[in-house]
């Protein structure tokens, strides 16, 4: 991997950490989750973060999000430092810009697709002609507008995991956070998945910041981040022609 002190320009950066440092306690004992950890991601680039188990990657996803506050430095998303956000305030930013995607989907299992990528604007309070024009755009965006209807249980691990896509994507965020996507999916649907989240990124303009061992879902990365033992050890940028 080759090192690159490439940035990219202060208005187009979408998530910066400053000196980010998480530390959990399990009873009497200080757990150190991330240490003194500094990054930038620009605006519309499909970011990977990669390390080993334990290495601090789904914490740093959730402070991204807005899930969980560090214990020292600063978190900014489009600009907003979320630590000086009270929890309600936080909640309702992670709510109109931050989109989600799990390894496990997710998705609430007596409600249908559409209602599933629908509950998001629901919660946002969006009027029902835009959200039935925004749902149906996305679920035919992410192939399974025919599959509106039926409900998670009834949908194979790679549709749920396209109406995950869609649901993240259906407030039209300026970031999409996604955990391990690929991690309960064979190595097809695993394939197909990434390459609709890239295009999916690409054609939203939105961020995508992914945590992931999958070499398929890293060779699709603009920029890797490497972190272990809670430190960032390396940036890569892909080369441009």
């Amino acid at each position: 991997m080759t090192r690159t002190s490439s940035l990219p320009p202060p208005g187009d950066i979408v998530v910066r950490l400053r000196d980010v440092s998480k530390t959990y306690l399990l009873g009497a004992v200080a757990v150190p989750g991330l240490h003194e950890l500094s990054l930038e991601i620009g605006r519309a680039t499909f970011s990977v973060i990669v390390g080993p188990s334990g290495s601090g990657k789904t914490t740093l996803l959730n402070l991204i999000g807005g899930i969980d506050r560090p214990s020292a430095g600063t978190v900014e998303v489009a600009g907003q430092d979320l630590g000086g956000l009270g929890d309600d305030r936080r909640s309702d930013f992670r709510a109109r810009n931050i989109g989600f995607i799990f390894q496990s989907f997710n998705l609430i299992p007596v409600l249908s697709a559409y209602e599933n990528v629908e509950y998001p604007l629901l919660l946002t309070r969006v009027a029902a002609a835009e959200r039935r024009r925004r749902v149906m755009a996305l679920l035919d965006a992410v192939g399974i507008g025919d599959q509106s209807r039926r409900r998670p249980n009834q949908m194979s691990g790679g549709q749920r995991q396209r109406v995950a896509i869609a649901r993240a994507l259906v407030k039209d965020p300026v970031l999409v956070l996604a955990d391990e996507p690929t991690a309960n999916l064979d190595s097809r649907t695993g394939a197909q998945i990434i390459a609709l989240m890239h295009a999916m990124q690409t054609r939203c303009r939105t961020s995508f910041v992914v945590s992931s061992h999958d070499p398929q879902v890293m060779e699709q990365a603009d920029e890797t981040f490497t972190i272990r033992d809670g430190a960032l050890i390396d940036r890569h940028c892909r080369a441009t022609s």
